[in-house]
């Protein structure tokens, strides 16, 4: 499975500017001078961690045991977690995580929704972080909750039955994955349909495992059904993350056709995919 990384240059955050050498305490951003770490500091002091964790030390230092205050603290502690997945700070957002599921089961019980969905968040880190039976663990128990809150045909079962095929994928265990692979294909078409870019995104997981089963055929069919749905879903409009996604399918695909000795097929794939991504992204040419 390929993916298009391209380093983050340390620019300012307010003009551009290149080798800005003041960092913000958050270590998330750069700044020229403290001019222009002034000039941005309404935008960004709702991403700052530095900020966000000084404002959540005094949530619970003015903690008076109300469910309010809990309920609080526990929004605070998620979307800190948000932003340290982000900025890949794994641990520190595990730790935030963990803190907010406790508060969560004292608040609901086993069955709250806000359960699942740290569980959900907890399944990706533990997955980032190799910790796979972890993962499994959290991604089953955020599937049970919305089963029994939601039943089986809602969005998050989609969603969690694809997250723990890719727990059993990184687990090696194949046959398993592609089982709940196509069960969340099949669900996210009948609440989706087929052209919804959820849909393309199980396909894509399916053809991985198809690929390392040695179905090699297979997973070309699979990947083309996803290059049509992300060309079908492409506007006039679209932004870089959405066509440097589209540049990764097209990447993918000409792998795969080369790897089968279908050398022009690929050809073309990758040449469509790298000029996206210079189109895209000029300065790394």
């Amino acid at each position: 499975r390929m993916e298009v990384e391209l380093d983050k240059p340390k620019v300012c955050g307010t003009c551009g500017a290149r080798d800005a050498p003041l960092k913000c305490p958050c270590k998330a951003v750069f700044y020229c001078n403290a001019e222009c770490q002034r000039a941005s500091w309404k935008e960004h002091r709702g991403e700052c961690t530095h900020d966000l964790e000084r404002k959540l030390r005094k949530l619970k230092r003015d903690r008076g045991g109300a469910g309010e205050t809990d309920g609080a603290i526990r929004s605070a502690l998620v979307d800190l977690g948000d932003l340290y997945q982000k900025q890949d700070r794994l641990s520190e957002a595990e730790e935030k995580y963990l803190e907010a599921l406790e508060i969560a089961i004292s608040n609901e019980g086993e069955g709250g929704e806000m359960v699942a969905t740290v569980s959900w968040r907890l399944c990706d880190i533990y997955k980032q972080q190799g910790k796979l039976d972890d993962a499994l663990g959290m991604v089953k128990r955020a599937l049970r909750v919305y089963r029994r809150m939601h039943g089986d045909e809602h969005i998050n079962v989609v969603h969690m039955l694809n997250s723990l095929g890719d727990v059993l994928y990184r687990k090696g265990q194949l046959d398993r994955a592609l089982a709940k692979y196509k069960k969340a294909h099949a669900l996210s078409c009948r609440l989706l349909g087929e052209d919804h870019l959820t849909v393309s995104a199980v396909l894509s997981n399916m053809a991985v495992v198809l690929g390392d089963q040695g179905k090699g055929a297979e997973a070309i069919a699979l990947q083309e059904k996803v290059l049509g749905i992300q060309r079908r879903n492409m506007g006039s409009d679209s932004d870089t993350v959405a066509t440097d996604a589209l540049a990764t399918s097209l990447l993918n695909l000409g792998c795969s056709y080369a790897e089968l000795g279908m050398l022009e097929e690929g050809q073309a794939r990758l040449a469509e995919g790298l000029g996206i991504l210079r189109r895209n992204h000029p300065e790394r040419n």
